[in-house]
């Protein structure tokens, strides 16, 4: 998915200009400067704020939280060694 962003002809131009300095496209200097952003927005620390509160609204899988039950207070730890034995025991049969 793409999308267009219309910025003033004057900002471009200065875009052009340092992305002609590094030897790229001005396009492929937004991108860069815009991947930037998103890498340091993933190693800012996180703030309390409303956008680190849980919205199942925005959890896909939100419609399947509370359909099952635990066997046993572990059964998340011991996830994987359940996956596992499943695999050993389809190989037994």
């Amino acid at each position: 998915m793409s999308h267009a962003v219309l910025i003033p002809d004057e900002l471009y131009r200065a875009i052009e200009a340092y992305a002609a300095r590094r030897g790229e496209s001005a396009e492929a200097a937004i991108l860069a400067w815009a991947e930037s952003l998103r890498e340091q927005r993933e190693r800012a620390p996180v703030e309390d704020n409303d956008a680190n509160v849980y919205n199942p609204a925005d959890d896909p899988l939100a419609a399947f939280l509370g359909r099952g039950e635990l066997t046993s207070p572990d059964a998340i730890r011991r996830h994987d060694d359940a996956i596992a034995q499943e695999a050993l025991d389809a190989h037994d049969e």
